[in-house]
């Protein structure tokens, strides 16, 4: 998906765009669509939904939830990009966000020192582990502001499942969210849109 770059007005629009599209497809939508969306449309995407606490809600933020750009800034690149995969996300409800999406990229910048370290200081060293951990279950754990100029920003690690999204190109990206349904954030696969 392109985002476009020249001006705040047309990343509003694209933004309106995807929601008024995901409007007309929740409308001829099947119930086997939404598994697929969910991630639960294979058998390896099925055992992995069952696993996880979150799978339940999945298609229900595909149901309710709202497009909102975010920024995926890591990934594992020795991953067996064959199977779902996780990719770290900032993202904001803040509406700033959906006209001047590349104000991530500072957010990000100011995130960096404790990105590229193994272990940050006892201070900072949840959002460390929330930021870098493999292990993390980190699901809208809130940026300190003091890294984000007073914005509300999260960070989540989401799943990418291959046979529905293409690999996810870090930097400025689509995703669903539904706060108030689930903890879950998704990207926004292409070929639906």
């Amino acid at each position: 998906m392109v985002l476009p770059h020249n001006k705040d007005m047309e990343n509003i629009e694209h933004i309106k765009r995807l929601n008024d599209q995901l409007i007309e497809k929740r409308l001829v939508w099947t119930k086997s669509d939404y598994a697929l969306l969910s991630g639960k449309g294979t058998v390896h995407g099925r055992m992995l939904g069952f696993l996880s606490t979150g799978a339940a809600n999945r298609e229900k933020l595909w149901k309710q939830g709202r497009i909102i750009f975010g920024y995926g800034y890591k990934t594992y690149t020795d991953r067996d990009f064959t199977r779902p995969y996780l990719v770290w996300v900032l993202f904001s409800p803040m509406s700033i966000f959906e006209t001047e999406p590349q104000r991530y990229e500072k957010v990000f910048a100011s995130l960096q020192p404790l990105i590229s370290q193994e272990k940050g200081p006892f201070t900072n060293r949840k959002l460390t582990y929330a930021l870098t951990s493999p292990l993390t279950e980190a699901k809208y754990y809130q940026i300190p502001e003091q890294f984000t100029d007073g914005k509300l920003i999260y960070v989540s690690a989401m799943y990418v499942y291959p046979d529905i999204h293409d690999q996810i190109v870090l930097g400025i990206i689509p995703i669903i969210i539904a706060p108030d349904i689930s903890k879950e954030i998704m990207p926004v696969p292409e070929e639906f849109f």
